[in-house]
């Protein structure tokens, strides 16, 4: 039967000159995709060559995107012949297009879920060489570029309600800057337009404001080349009119308005102030200076000359704004490079070769490290710099989503010390740190135990709390805290002087107990290593992926699959109910068995042995070695006084990793973040991960060589993000487009 079904492709494939699928498919595929065992619902006997049968083009797009990506056939099967297969995508690529059939992988490449589609081996085995390229595209702000250019016009934040028009994608663990590249909307472009003449209206005729003592007050920006139209009683001049525009247009765009630019909105000012009045009049030509798409989107075209590949280089002003939105939220003309400004340096050509771009990289980054590392690192004075290097590692670990985490009231209480926002703080502390240390960054993100759990105040109130807890004897805590401090300092120890119990019993996330602990005012600290092993074990990622009521196996266990081991694992089916057993006089151990069912296990093979060994701790983010039965964990101990307690299994197993020099049994969390830590491919998962946040898009084939360009500069530096990151910076994938 599969011998016929293979005659007639044959036939068929002669007929319209379809490149030997036949061959190709009984070689590699129809082991699995034929009629009796039809894998992932595609069955290759059967398959047309009919693309005006959705069904046929429905296949066909499948099978493309499964070639393009290497997916199929399977690691462990024979490779084909890369030719052969390119013919085969070539022949699938001119039917689709000859009907006018969009090929879906190329509408699923843009999205950040599609990352790990590619095959891995392929990026980083140099058989890919290729001249690397970027297609021209808009970029529109992202919420922290606007912010920023909102805060920078002065006073208008306090005067005017801005409504933030640009929303970021916020599901854990994914790149967020690629919604950056979507198009505005209808709302978003409506929220613009209101703020654009909210905006012009202060710096014309100012807006009145109630303030904190209830009167109305007028807010008005004190610009003269406003005020002179607006106050007079007649129609301005030419020159008045284009002194106001061209300064909007420097407040605005950066730049001078082109001879064609200033004709037309002088035309459109006209026109309007002879029918509305000189103030409603200007504010019509400010507006349409706000809305002009430079204001609104980044745009990367390549202004260049093509080169023999027929690639075009950014020009200098669009790679300054490239490089200024890749390593800040602030535009080129304001980020400092020695006594200049980026722009400067890229106008005068001291960024025309990647040695030179690589060194600004480094210096600006450099230049933003924080400059105390201590307790007060993260307060008021020494906020965090490098705020474009916090959110790849926010986005990448996808711990700044703790406080999401939905927790029983009855679990947790106002004084139990549960601070999630501060958690996140501690933790961006911990990335941060090892970031500005520069060295073999991502083992020591997945193992070190260095940790900062902060005082959120100056040494003045370090002071102040001290002498209140010792002289306040009215204060209903003063015995027990005059107590304590006796106790700790006669240790000679230093005591926490924070006011509350919550502010104690925060510490307790850490298992550290505020009755002994030496509170290091200069940190980051060393934790036990038997506790404690980098940002996997740290409380804010063990709480953000986590459940409501337990631990998170599935979850963790996934993204450690797809952001470590650069795997894929698919959604759940929506017909599938996923919930565990509540049954807790079980262990979530064995309350996770039913996923082993033979069709579900397929999928959570891939993650529940990666996941289960996370079991050393609770949903709280607190070290344990054992598993409370028969209730719902809470925060307070007291509670659970009678319920049973059993020992915990922690062991783990990492499998069918793509390396396997870590693939076997683990013992426990500690084993299993070792192994890791000492991955290539997770390195090389690593810098995929860098390279789909720096450029804004995901990594094809013909990146290849940026990634390996990338990863041998990590390497060569001793584990040099920074030199990771000019590496990207620097390449080919950066710099041109087609």
């Amino acid at each position: 039967m599969l011998r016929c079904h293979i005659i007639a492709l044959v036939l068929c494939a002669f007929a319209l000159q379809l490149p030997a699928s036949p061959v190709f498919f009984s070689k590699h595929c129809t082991e699995c995709h034929d009629a009796e065992t039809t894998k992932g619902s595609l069955n290759l006997e059967s398959l047309d060559t009919d693309f005006s049968q959705p069904v046929t083009v429905d296949s066909w797009q499948k099978v493309l995107e499964q070639l393009e990506t290497h997916q199929m056939p399977p690691r462990k099967k024979s490779r084909p012949d890369p030719s052969a297969q390119e013919k085969l995508t070539t022949w699938i690529r001119s039917e689709l297009a000859r009907r006018n059939i969009a090929p879906t992988i190329d509408h699923k490449r843009r999205h950040p879920d599609f990352g790990n589609r590619l095959d891995h081996n392929t990026l980083f085995d140099g058989s890919r060489s290729g001249p690397a390229s970027s297609p021209p595209r808009l970029w529109r702000l992202s919420p922290h570029i606007y912010d920023e250019f909102v805060k920078n016009l002065g006073g208008l934040r306090h005067a005017v309600t801005i409504h933030q028009p640009f929303a970021i994608d916020e599901n854990k663990g994914i790149i967020a800057d690629y919604s950056a590249q979507h198009l505005a909307d209808s709302a978003t472009l409506q929220l613009l337009m209101m703020n654009c003449q909210s905006i012009a209206s202060y710096q014309t005729t100012g807006i009145l404001k109630r303030e904190w003592d209830g009167r109305m007050r007028l807010h008005r920006q004190d610009e003269e080349v406003f005020r002179a139209i607006v106050d007079s009683k007649t129609a301005p001049t030419n020159a008045r009119l284009s002194a106001a525009i061209s300064h909007e247009y420097r407040l605005f765009l950066g730049r001078a308005p082109t001879a064609s630019e200033l004709e037309n909105t002088m035309e459109l000012a006209g026109k309007a102030i002879q029918s509305a009045g000189n103030a409603l009049g200007l504010q019509a030509a400010l507006v349409s200076v706000m809305l002009k798409p430079e204001v609104i989107y980044r745009l990367e075209i390549g202004f260049g000359e093509p080169d023999e590949h027929g690639r075009r280089r950014l020009s200098p002003h669009e790679l300054a704004l490239a490089l200024a939105y890749a390593l800040t939220d602030k535009p080129p003309e304001q980020v400092s490079v020695g006594s200049g400004s980026l722009l400067s340096l890229a106008r005068s050509g001291k960024l025309d070769s990647p040695d030179q771009i690589r060194r600004t990289v480094r210096h600006i980054l450099d230049a933003n490290d924080m400059s105390v590392a201590d307790y007060r690192m993260f307060t008021e004075d020494h906020k965090v710099r490098n705020t474009r290097t916090l959110r790849f590692f926010r986005d990448f670990f996808g711990y700044h989503h703790a406080p999401r985490v939905f927790k029983d009231e009855n679990r947790i209480s106002v004084n139990s010390g549960f601070d999630t926002k501060r958690i996140v703080t501690d933790a961006d502390q911990f990335v941060m740190h090892i970031f500005d240390k520069d060295h073999d960054v991502l083992r020591q993100l997945l193992t070190s135990n260095n940790y900062f759990v902060t005082y959120l105040g100056s040494d003045e109130h370090f002071r102040h709390d001290l002498k209140y807890i010792r002289e306040n004897v009215n204060d209903s805590g003063y015995k027990t805290n005059i107590a304590y401090i006796k106790r700790i300092e006669a240790a000679g120890k230093t005591p926490i002087p924070l006011e509350g119990p919550s502010s104690r019993t925060y510490v307790g996330f850490y298992n550290l107990d505020h009755e002994t602990w030496d509170y290091p005012r200069r940190q980051p600290f060393p934790l036990p290593k038997s506790q404690r092993a980098g940002i996997l074990t740290h409380p804010a990622w063990l709480i953000a992926w986590s459940g409501n009521f337990d631990n998170d196996p599935i979850r963790r266990g996934k993204w450690i699959r797809e952001h470590l081991l650069a795997d894929h694992v698919p959604e759940i089916p929506i017909t599938v109910d996923a919930v565990i057993s509540e049954e807790r006089d079980h262990t979530l151990r064995k309350r996770l068995e039913p996923t082993r069912a033979r069709e579900c296990w397929t999928c959570h093979k891939k993650m529940n042995p990666l996941g289960l060994p996370f079991e050393n701790f609770d949903d709280f983010g607190r070290f344990r070695t054992t598993e409370m039965l028969d209730d719902i964990l809470t925060i307070f101990p007291d509670r659970h006084r009678d319920a049973r307690n059993v020992r915990l299994e922690t062991s783990g197993e990492i499998t069918d990793s793509g390396d396997a020099a870590i693939d076997g049994p683990v013992a426990d969390v500690f084993e299993l973040v070792e192994k890791l830590a000492g991955s290539v491919r997770v390195r090389q998962s690593f810098v995929r991960h860098n390279f789909r946040y720096w450029l804004g898009r995901n990594e094809t084939f013909a990146d290849s060589s940026t990634l390996i360009a990338a990863d041998k500069a990590y390497m060569d530096n001793g584990g040099s993000m920074k030199a990771l990151i000019a590496s990207l910076l620097s390449s080919d994938s950066f710099l041109y487009r087609k």
